[in-house]
């Protein structure tokens, strides 16, 4: 996979077969060759794509968002992805923390 850094760095990293089309599949990259995909987004992009699409909305309580939650956590082996990432506020990502979002939805509704 290859890519550039917020600072327009060049570079290139070596991912399992598995990973790359999950990100293809995802619209995090396309392919370049059949040994090569591109990463479409710098983390900066990533970030300002994913608030725009969410109008800066909590996915999870409908407030004012801004920060990055990823729906299955990547400690549970989620990946950054537009499909996997939504607007959070700060509050709910840091309530949310590594818990699924059924779980942490289901423990909103209780309090």
């Amino acid at each position: 996979m290859k890519g550039k850094s917020n600072n327009g760095k060049r570079w290139i990293q070596e991912i399992d077969w598995e990973l790359a089309r999950l990100l293809v599949e995802e619209h995090a990259a396309v392919v370049v060759t059949p040994h090569l995909i591109r990463r479409l987004y710098s983390n900066d992009d990533f970030r300002r794509m994913i608030m725009e699409r969410d109008r800066n909305t909590c996915y999870y309580c409908g407030a004012y968002g801004d920060t990055i939650d990823h729906i299955l956590p990547k400690s549970k082996g989620g990946h950054t992805t537009p499909v996997n990432c939504v607007c959070s506020c700060y509050e709910c990502n840091q309530s949310k923390a590594d818990r699924d979002v059924s779980g942490f939805i289901q423990m909103r509704m209780e309090q």
